[in-house]
């Protein structure tokens, strides 16, 4: 299983809260892509950060990067 660490790439407003780009949590996937298990993304921001990527539309390409760590 591979590491992941993932980032915001811009400076977003979440429920009225800014986040700068470079936020980052970090996931362990069975997937070479992390955002493809979205779930797993949206808990890990909610448990480290409490932010609900999810029903902002913030889970995509176009809002997060990843590497492998």
């Amino acid at each position: 299983m591979a590491t992941f660490e993932i980032k915001t790439k811009h400076t977003m407003n979440v429920k009225g809260e800014y986040i700068d780009g470079g936020l980052a949590v970090q996931i362990s996937t069975m997937f070479s892509n992390p955002l493809d298990e979205k779930e797993k993304v949206h808990k890990a921001f909610m448990r480290i950060h409490g932010l609900d990527l999810k029903t902002e539309g913030y889970l995509n390409n176009g809002y997060l990067d990843y590497s492998k760590i």
